[in-house]
């Protein structure tokens, strides 16, 4: 099985976009043409829960992933890749916010919360024919191309999840260095995750994750002979640095271009990954 280059992929670290503005009313349904067509209820529903209005603890943002899971996965549609994977890593952060292994597990718990929030905004404003913040506007863009891989279309949510969304919502709780190994802890939920939504994923959508998880989260991406640095510990501690460079008002712009050029470099090794037929 062929790879695309490794330093490319290490571009999924980086990206900056504010979050678009939370339509009030629903307007046309958008739908993507890769699910079924959604009657008025369910249109309803999917407007309802992607509003962030009242996602403002753990147990609030838990339900609202789980219940839009229940509403997009069955079908195959599209925009339910994301939803899935969030779902089975959100079931794995739960149990470890009162396990006593962070330091601040409030912090831990708001993170889930913001970055929750920070999704949920974005995806009402696509259904709701708004405008979401480039990084989901080009994700949500994957949905409707249907000859597209769905692991092409998962992951390009995940870098618009993790190298945008994380440094914006590290900044939005307050993030300084005593917080480094509560957010690393945090992390771990979604590499003990990776083998179940792989499995999931398979079933649903038809397609083996499984080698390119085991790539990207192990780190054996380029075969035996050579192991590559641990690619998703590398996009989280570049998160977690744009975190910094964000709050800092000399570097917030060159860091935001930085994040812009990254995530692109990340979107051709995906493509790449993908004629590869590796996701």
């Amino acid at each position: 099985m062929g790879f695309a280059a490794p330093a490319a992929i290490l571009a999924l670290g980086c990206v900056l976009a504010s979050p678009g503005t939370v339509s009030a009313d629903p307007v046309a349904p958008v739908v993507s043409q890769c699910a079924p067509g959604a009657s008025g209820t369910e249109q309803h529903r999917l407007v309802e829960l992607t509003n962030p209005a009242g996602i403002d603890s753990y147990g609030t943002a838990r339900d609202r992933i789980a219940h839009l899971r229940e509403l997009l996965v069955p079908s195959g549609d599209y925009r339910g890749t994301f939803v899935l994977a969030f779902d089975e890593i959100l079931e794995l952060t739960g149990p470890t916010l009162t396990a006593g292994i962070y330091d601040d597990p409030q912090r831990a718990s708001d993170l889930a919360v913001e970055v929750v929030r920070l999704y949920m905004a974005n995806l009402h404003e696509y259904v709701t024919g708004g405008t979401p913040a480039p990084h989901w506007a080009d994700a949500f863009a994957l949905t409707e191309q249907c000859e597209r891989s769905p692991g092409r279309v998962l992951t390009g949510a995940i870098v618009a999840h993790l190298v945008t969304d994380f440094p914006e919502a590290l900044v939005t709780i307050g993030s300084g260095v005593e917080n480094t190994a509560d957010f690393y802890r945090f992390g771990e939920a979604l590499v003990a995750a990776a083998p179940r939504i792989a499995e999931e994923f398979e079933v649903v959508y038809g397609t083996d994750l499984g080698p390119f998880f085991t790539g990207w989260f192990v780190g054996d991406l380029v075969g035996a002979e050579e192991t590559t640095t641990l690619m998703f510990q590398s996009a989280r501690t570049v998160a977690w640095v744009n975190n910094f460079g964000l709050q800092n008002p000399a570097t917030r712009d060159a860091t935001r271009v930085e994040m812009q050029l990254a995530t692109a470099a990340a979107g051709e090794a995906l493509d790449l990954l993908e004629a590869a037929g590796t996701i």
